[in-house]
């Protein structure tokens, strides 16, 4: 008589660990803020509504993060603020100057349209930071990363090219944020009014005052 056929092995399914459940919390946490802060608006929203848009409790937020102002920022983090850091690393930096100009200015209008409401709880964020001196004290160092990650690369690509920069690299910066974050703003309020395309121009504006250096 021939053997029996054997029985199928039934697969286990490896149960997630500690760290992957916390992980998929803390994901769906921060998906339901996106939610909840879209829709009423950061200072209405409050840490409950987010709770129950993510099926939690309360103290699932509050394992995961100390306060709402945590928590939008967590969210900003991954949202807004590597998109924006990306911009600094997508450039092709074998390319001239209005060149990658015209790149990162493109990057950051398309950042505006199709990251709007990150965009918008970016700036709802600022506001609510800037009338709370302790919060800017807690969070000054999140608002100088970006800054400061674009101005080593300013001055990096400005000495291998051999250019000499009208300023600082960190008040070359400055400008250029001050420029995309205004015109980002206007574009959002009158997005039928503001060309896509003069966020290049205005950062390309700004990067014709750097000149050769002297040999």
């Amino acid at each position: 008589m021939g053997e029996e056929p054997m029985a199928p092995t039934a697969t286990r399914t490896k149960k997630p660990s500690r760290e992957e459940k916390k992980a998929r919390t803390r994901t769906r946490l921060l998906d339901a803020a996106a939610t909840v802060f879209a829709r009423r608006g950061f200072a209405a929203a409050s840490l409950d509504e987010v709770a129950e848009e993510a099926s939690l409790t309360k103290g699932a937020v509050y394992s995961n993060f100390e306060s709402k102002d945590d928590l939008i920022v967590a969210l900003l983090d991954e949202r807004l603020d590597r998109r924006l850091m990306a911009i600094a690393t997508e450039v092709n930096v074998h390319d001239d100057l209005r060149h990658q100009t015209e790149q990162a200015g493109n990057a950051y209008a398309w950042t505006v349209e199709h990251e709007r409401e990150s965009y918008l709880l970016g700036v709802e964020f600022s506001v609510h930071v800037a009338r709370h001196p302790e919060l800017r004290r807690k969070f000054s160092k999140r608002f100088s990363d970006t800054r400061a990650t674009y101005a080593r690369l300013i001055a990096e690509y400005s000495e291998a090219e051999g250019l000499t920069l009208p300023l600082p690299a960190e008040e070359m910066t400055l400008i250029y944020f001050a420029l995309v974050e205004g015109l980002g703003m206007l574009k959002l309020r009158q997005p039928d009014d503001i060309p896509d395309d003069i966020f290049a121009k205005a950062l390309a504006l700004v990067a014709s005052a750097s000149t050769p250096d002297e040999a």
